[in-house]
């Protein structure tokens, strides 16, 4: 006998999925154009506070620590920049068993600011460390969960977009943590120009 309402959740949360994937896929694109990107203030500190407010929301079993003893601020886009350590968090909620702590921590040193998402998961294998930030790329067997391998392109891609790099590397006791590092001054590395 056909169960007509759990196929039709069936559908539905195929459907959302799907609807995630393309919008993944639409930002991709953008971020692969060359065109300037939005230059605004933006203070990674409330981003990263509303991202562990949003963890806490969908994972209350979770202890979500934010590290922010002062405002961070930088020149980018506003929404990208979200994304970005909305995709961090997420991809520590997902990828690490349940009622793992996560901490997010935001900083400037120099002319450099950073976020930082740190798990107490598994930690990652060599092939995950070398390969985190690469399209598709799905997480290795230690890690828990699944998803379709864009999130974290995604971060690299905004950093990218914003003049700075994206990192990951395992903690010595234990857990992952992932880094994106921002000019303070909003201005590209590869530009010779920026004063």
């Amino acid at each position: 006998q056909v169960d007509l309402p759990v196929i039709l959740r069936r559908i539905e949360q195929e459907s959302g999925r799907m609807k995630v994937l393309v919008e993944d896929l639409l930002l991709l694109a953008r971020l692969d154009e060359t065109r300037p990107h939005t230059s605004e203030p933006v203070d990674l500190s409330v981003l990263a506070a509303d991202a562990c407010s949003d963890a806490v929301a969908t994972a209350p079993d979770r202890q979500v620590t934010l590290d922010a003893p002062a405002p961070v601020v930088v020149l980018g886009d506003t929404d990208h920049l979200r994304q970005a350590i909305a995709n961090l968090v997420a991809n520590a909620v997902k990828h690490t068993p349940a009622g793992s702590p996560i901490e997010v921590v935001t900083r400037i040193e120099g002319d450099q600011a950073s976020v930082t998402v740190r798990d107490h998961g598994p930690g990652l294998d060599e092939a995950t460390l070398a390969h985190a930030f690469d399209r598709f790329w799905q997480a290795d067997a230690a890690r828990v969960g699944t998803g379709s391998g864009l999130g974290l392109a995604i971060v690299a891609g905004i950093a990218e977009e914003h003049g700075g790099p994206v990192s990951a590397a395992n903690r010595i006791d234990g857990g992952a943590a992932f880094t994106v590092t921002v000019p303070v001054a909003g201005r590209r590395r590869a530009d010779p120009a920026a004063p």
